[in-house]
């Protein structure tokens, strides 16, 4: 779809302006290598991805991109401590068994984190569910409930109450509808949200 290709431009673009030229980089849950290849070649990063299903690795390293194959549902315990200077996870978390602690993870290897994730407070989600009672699905959720690979159903607020109970940091966040940024009542208009965050190290 028109609008998904939009959003998408809008995110790889958000990301990189916040990716470190020449840094070391992370992409958790990274697919095809898409994001990975085009920070890349415009931000020269040594980039690394990690990745469940084995045609998309394929296809990843074909691209020449340095992409595993594996769970990060099992850790991170191949990397170090702030082996990376930034970690991505872009549209990966609504579909993980067990986001936190994948987030968690990512704040340990990564000095920084952004994390994208698509709105179920948008407002057409929230009138398929109220109004019509169904599953919601639109533009940034195309999928019918049986076969969604998303586990969790998060909202700005879901994740602005996280960010407070963790102890991680934000930095800059901003919103997206049909590639456009969002500022006036982003949990009800926006269809995708973009965090870019730090942990606070405790005293």
């Amino acid at each position: 779809m028109p609008e998904q290709a939009s959003n998408r431009a809008a995110i790889y673009r958000w990301i990189a302006q916040r990716t470190p030229k020449g840094g070391r980089v992370l992409d958790i849950g990274c697919g095809e290598g898409e994001l990975l290849a085009m920070l890349a070649a415009e931000r020269k990063v040594r980039g690394t991805g990690i990745e469940l299903s084995e045609e998309a690795v394929v296809k990843a390293v074909q691209r020449g991109l340095s992409v595993h194959q594996g769970d990060v549902e099992e850790g991170l315990d191949d990397y170090g401590d702030s082996n990376f200077d930034l970690a991505l996870l872009s549209l990966t978390i609504q579909e993980l068994k067990d986001p936190r602690r994948v987030m968690r993870e990512a704040f340990r290897v990564g000095k920084r984190v952004i994390i994208v994730f698509p709105n179920f407070g948008h407002w057409k989600a929230r009138w398929q569910l109220a109004i019509r009672g169904r599953a919601p699905q639109t533009r940034s959720l195309p999928f019918t409930w049986h076969d969604s690979p998303n586990r969790h159903f998060l909202t700005i607020v879901d994740w602005e109450t996280l960010c407070r109970e963790e102890p991680w940091r934000v930095l800059e966040r901003d919103f997206l509808r049909t590639g456009r940024r969002v500022k006036i009542l982003p949990n009800l208009r926006a269809e995708v949200a973009m965090y870019l965050l730090e942990r606070v190290e405790s005293q």
